[in-house]
């Protein structure tokens, strides 16, 4: 059971460590969330184009 802990705790520091590193680099540079949403956004404007040209 200890192992189990421990284990949880190392995974918990990890996520928080890499969610800290995250958002200081999004604060500092702000790149990294436009990386992971652009492509979605680009979908989005191609259905919305798609759309009005049907019409």
């Amino acid at each position: 059971m200890q192992m189990a802990i421990t284990f949880l705790a190392l995974v918990a520091g990890l996520v928080f460590s890499l969610a800290v590193a995250l958002l200081t680099e999004e604060l500092i540079f702000g790149q990294v969330f436009r990386l992971f949403f652009a492509s979605a956004r680009v979908k989005r404007q191609r259905v919305e184009i798609k759309s009005h040209e049907q019409r």
